[in-house]
């Protein structure tokens, strides 16, 4: 019958989960600002191993800054003084060799980069950081406040 050959939603399909999550993985590969870096990492057991932690780097100048977990476009611009709202990490240990030739990492917070890199952040670094992004909000709110009142 010609019908047979139509898509049919509740018959078996060319693709199942399984294939969908080998072509999601496979994308990731071609995503020029993706990486696979290992951590130390502690089992239940007490014993050490090997963690993968899948990272993604922000580009040049005048790009989007990209959230290093989630590779998450934002729309804040490299370069600029938005890099201050975020907790910015250069990886400078080799082991990031990304296609777009960056190792910038944008994180929300500096706990954002310990929990995703389990590794610490010095109270002082986050004290610093959390002063310089308050520092930035402020102008970014003063900024708003002096619009809005040149628009009525």
């Amino acid at each position: 019958m010609y019908q047979d050959k139509f898509y049919n939603p509740v018959d078996q399909n060319d693709y199942d989960e399984l294939d969908q999550e080998k072509i999601f993985e496979k994308t990731k590969y071609q995503d020029r600002g993706y990486n696979i870096i290992y951590r130390k990492a502690l089992r239940k057991d007490g014993r050490q191993y090997n963690k993968k932690i899948e990272i993604y780097t922000s580009s040049g100048c005048g790009n989007r800054i990209r959230d290093a977990e989630t590779g998450e476009y934002l729309n804040y611009i490299v370069g600029s003084s938005d890099e201050d709202v975020f907790f910015k990490v250069m990886l400078a240990t080799g082991e990031c060799t990304s296609a777009n030739g960056s190792y910038t990492l944008f994180y929300a917070s500096p706990q954002h980069y310990a929990n995703h890199l389990l590794c610490e952040v010095e109270p002082k670094t986050a004290a610093n950081w959390e002063e310089k992004r308050d520092a930035r909000l402020n102008i970014q709110r003063v900024k708003n406040l002096t619009r809005l009142k040149c628009d009525k």
